[in-house]
């Protein structure tokens, strides 16, 4: 049989058409393949990470606290870091400069965000990768969530994705306390209602930090080395702080703690009955011929003046007459530690962990 020109011509377009088909399936399902299997490598910029963390102890202050982890001045953070070691993370959350209202506006960038459907207390809303709330896992290692536990993992110190505020350090008031005029200066009232908001942030079922869980340790502001400040404003600028303002800021700080049913570290005491002990202050006062329950900004100085040492012995704790120095800060971190062991001690820690790794 002969085909017409026509049939053939049919047919041969057929052909290549069918042959173009064939090719174009077979290249576009060999790119697809190839841009579905790159697509299943995210770049690092859509990467999200969970990263297994201890529960948390957070410190929120000042400039206090700010340098409260530096290793070379001793900070009461730095050891409180070396205390807790792969048991509890310590955050540092100071910011220097900052008086109550300041730490005000950022509290909600510091405190976890600790609402959801089930009202966990844990940090998903703090770390939004820890966010599940199935319990991680790792193979080989037991890391499993405790919910409801006191400290989880803590029998065998391997971090939890499910983190909690154990414990909030409140340390504010030393730029509250500063002298009327000063940039810090805070009136004692306004001091006084940030402090109870920091609370209310916490305890509040209707906050989205609403963490009933969570101690709360307050510290009251230290007490100042007015020759120290003075000496200081000398040779550059430095706010004034006097005692008996920032004694009566410690007040209200005791006040509040009671108030709230949480514990405190009396710093400003502390402090005042080391370098100053009560026998010693009546003595000079009774001396220069003043009250010792009425003295003045410039009585304190003069009792300072009064004693031994250049700057009436605060510089045994302080470097600027305001900042703890390396035995300030081993102070406060001794009074810190007492006070977590006497009234949480199931957050006193273990023995030092040896442990030896999985084989």
């Amino acid at each position: 049989m002969v085909l017409s020109r026509t049939t053939l011509r049919v047919l041969v377009v057929a052909a290549v058409v069918t042959l173009f088909t064939f090719n174009y399936i077979y290249i576009t399902s060999w790119a697809s393949n190839d841009l579905s299997s790159s697509s299943n490598t995210p770049s690092s910029g859509d990467m999200t990470y969970e990263y297994p963390g201890y529960d948390v102890l957070l410190a929120f202050g000042d400039s206090i606290t700010q340098i409260g982890d530096d290793p070379d001045n001793g900070g009461y953070l730095a050891h409180l870091t070396r205390h807790y070691e792969r048991q509890m993370d310590v955050l540092n959350r100071g910011f220097a400069g900052y008086n109550t209202t300041g730490a005000r506006a950022v509290v909600h960038r510091v405190f976890p965000k600790t609402r959801t459907n089930t009202r966990s207390s844990t940090l998903s809303g703090w770390y939004p990768w820890l966010g599940s709330s199935k319990p991680a896992k790792s193979s080989g290692l037991a890391i499993y969530n405790s919910t409801g536990s006191i400290w989880p993992s803590r029998n065998n110190h391997f971090p939890s994705s499910a983190r909690k505020l154990q414990l909030c350090i409140i340390f504010f008031g030393a730029n509250d306390a500063q002298e009327e005029g000063e940039f810090g200066h805070n009136p004692i009232e306004k001091y006084a209602e940030n402090l109870r908001y920091f609370v209310s942030l916490l305890r509040s079922p209707d906050s989205e930090h609403y963490s009933p869980d969570t101690r709360i340790l307050f510290i009251t502001p230290p007490a100042s080395g007015e020759l120290m400040l003075k000496a200081k404003a000398r040779s550059g600028y430095m706010p004034m702080f006097w005692n008996k303002d920032t004694k009566a800021y410690a007040e209200v700080v005791k006040e509040i703690a009671t108030e709230v049913g949480a514990p405190y570290v009396d710093l400003y005491s502390a402090i005042e009955n080391r370098i100053n002990p009560p026998n010693k202050r009546a003595e000079i006062s009774n001396k220069l011929g003043t009250s010792n329950t009425t003295s003045t900004g410039n009585v304190e100085s003069t009792v300072q003046a009064a004693k031994s040492g250049k700057y009436g012995g605060y510089d045994q704790l302080l470097i600027d007459g305001i900042h703890l120095n390396p035995a300030g800060n081993k102070m406060l971190f001794n009074l810190v530690v007492a006070e977590i062991n006497k009234n949480w001690p199931e957050l006193k820690p273990s023995s030092p962990v040896r442990a030896r790794p999985p084989k």
